[in-house]
């Protein structure tokens, strides 16, 4: 076989190839819509591969010549894989990608059973934990500051009374909280409650 006609044919053979390889990336993104955004950059790198592909072969084989006959060859070849191929490699695509995401469903589902369950009913359990914790703590630091406040307020009664004076004022006060709350409680009993 010449040289010109293995060209012939690579550049057939190219022109399928670009349409199989169109078809399955197109497929595959289509296929989710996780993939559709992908689609405008990729492509743009098949055009870019395909181009420089096409150019290195016309390098090797032509001295770099691109003509319009290898356009033509290029198109036959691709619709050559059309007329032939297009359906089996379209399926295909599909149920490898059915596949890929039966496989991922299956992984989540594992994934989800072995790990983020167990994980989540622990972070549930510790953070019930630290609930009682905090509740404890803050029961704690009022006993803490009520025993504080009593000791203080002790103290500094008896500092206080130390003093000259202090003390009978001390005791007048009391007297008179003690005697208003027994006269508002009377009043109380009498005027509203009748007793």
């Amino acid at each position: 076989m010449t040289q010109q006609a293995v060209y012939v044919v690579l550049l057939v053979v190219l022109g399928g190839c670009m349409g199989a390889v169109f078809d399955v990336y197109n497929t595959v993104l289509g296929s989710t819509k996780w993939f559709r955004w992908l689609r405008p950059a990729v492509d743009v790198v098949f055009w870019v591969v395909s181009a420089c592909g096409l150019y290195f072969l016309a390098l090797k084989c032509d001295a770099g010549r691109l003509r319009l006959y290898t356009f033509l060859l290029v198109a036959l070849g691709y619709a050559l894989y059309q007329l032939t191929a297009h359906d089996a490699v379209v399926a295909s695509a599909f149920r490898i990608v059915r596949f890929i995401q039966r496989m991922v469903n299956a992984l989540l589902r594992v994934v989800n059973i072995l790990v983020w369950r167990p994980l989540s009913a622990l972070l549930r359990l510790l953070l019930r934990g630290l609930r009682a914790v905090y509740w404890l703590a803050c029961r704690l630091e009022d006993g803490l500051f009520w025993t504080l406040r009593l000791v203080m307020g002790r103290m500094l009664y008896h500092w206080l009374c130390r003093f000259p004076g202090v003390a009978p004022i001390f005791r007048a006060t009391q007297k008179l909280w003690e005697d208003f709350w027994n006269r508002t409680s009377k009043w109380l009993a009498t005027t509203w409650l009748g007793l």
